[in-house]
């Protein structure tokens, strides 16, 4: 497949974006355990946190398995990023104006589905999912050759 040099790099950008946000959801879920637990509980969080720190090294450096799985860990950054966090603070902002129970509890069920619908529109009318797939794909033509 052939795709312009354009997507691509809006491609890459999306990608470095979740890559930053991951190593920022990484670096908060260690300072929160550390703050929580204190450093008893930080032993378990820092080892995971440090093996996805060292898989982002390793994608960074070139290596196709550390790709494979970035690129696995970035799906549920966007999948938290642009389905979960909506659906959150629409929900949390109907019941602390005492909404969601107007239905009978039925809202609890229809917002969600509305918001993930329309987040799942935008992000294919955007060609979001294209630009990430033309970087995917062109990347690992230069890794093979």
């Amino acid at each position: 497949m052939l795709f312009s040099s354009e997507q691509v790099n809006r491609g890459r950008k999306i990608v470095n974006i979740g890559i930053i946000i991951l190593i920022f959801l990484l670096l908060t879920d260690i300072a929160l355990s550390l703050v929580s637990k204190g450093i008893k509980g930080l032993t378990g969080k820092t080892f995971i946190s440090g093996i996805i720190l060292f898989n982002i090294f390793l994608y960074c450096k070139g290596n196709r398995i550390a790709f494979k799985i970035t690129m696995f860990l970035l799906s549920g950054v966007y999948i938290f990023i642009f389905g979960l966090l909506p659906v959150y603070l629409v929900l949390g902002l109907l019941r602390m104006l005492n909404i969601l129970d107007a239905f009978g509890g039925a809202l609890y069920l229809v917002v969600p589905a509305i918001i993930i619908t329309a987040v799942s529109i935008l992000i294919f009318k955007t060609e979001f999912y294209d630009d990430v797939l033309a970087f995917k794909t062109c990347w690992l033509e230069k890794i093979k050759n």
